[in-house]
């Protein structure tokens, strides 16, 4: 019985931490803060969408991995699911920089041209989860947590990221 007790008792604080946790966190908050060309592929032109993220938690936050399905242009074209591992803290009340590898398969980059001829960016939706880590002495893993979230890329990004890389005219 005594032994329960010591248990219980010793348990308590990692308990505690993880009963507060979720009522306290704070959503990063995301932006895009430039797009670099990565190459050619037989696949469709490799880019890298470098996300600006700020952390405004009191403690450090890991991004794990990201399994999401992105969709590009107000048409929605998917460029199907994303799997990437970036293990990356964010420190904490700091801003980091997460580079999103990404291939724009080749069948889909005339439709965005076209459809966004005249426009100052291209529309994306993320959706998906990914596995976080908060702080880094308790280690509290948080699997499937849901990422949604719109924006746009300004086209000038990704068009001065590959402009001498294809022959296509932007």
């Amino acid at each position: 019985m005594i032994w329960n007790v010591r248990r219980r008792v010793a348990f308590a604080p990692i308990l505690l931490a993880l009963a507060a946790a979720p009522g306290c966190v704070t959503k990063p908050a995301l932006s895009v803060h430039h797009a670099e060309f990565r190459g050619l592929s037989a696949f469709g032109l490799g880019v890298a969408i470098v996300l600006q993220v700020r952390n405004d938690n009191s403690y450090d936050v890991q991004v794990r991995n990201v399994h999401v399905n992105l969709a590009f242009g107000s048409r929605g074209y998917p460029l199907g699911p994303i799997d990437f591992a970036p293990n990356q803290w964010l420190g904490s009340n700091q801003t980091s920089f997460v580079a999103v590898p990404v291939t724009i398969p080749w069948a889909m980059i005339p439709a965005l041209v076209g459809e966004t001829a005249g426009s100052y960016a291209i529309p994306y939706h993320v959706t998906g989860f990914a596995d976080v880590t908060a702080t880094r002495a308790l280690n509290i893993d948080r699997n499937n947590y849901p990422v949604d979230e719109s924006g746009s890329i300004p086209r000038q990004m990704v068009v001065d990221a590959t402009r001498n890389s294809l022959p296509i005219p932007f």
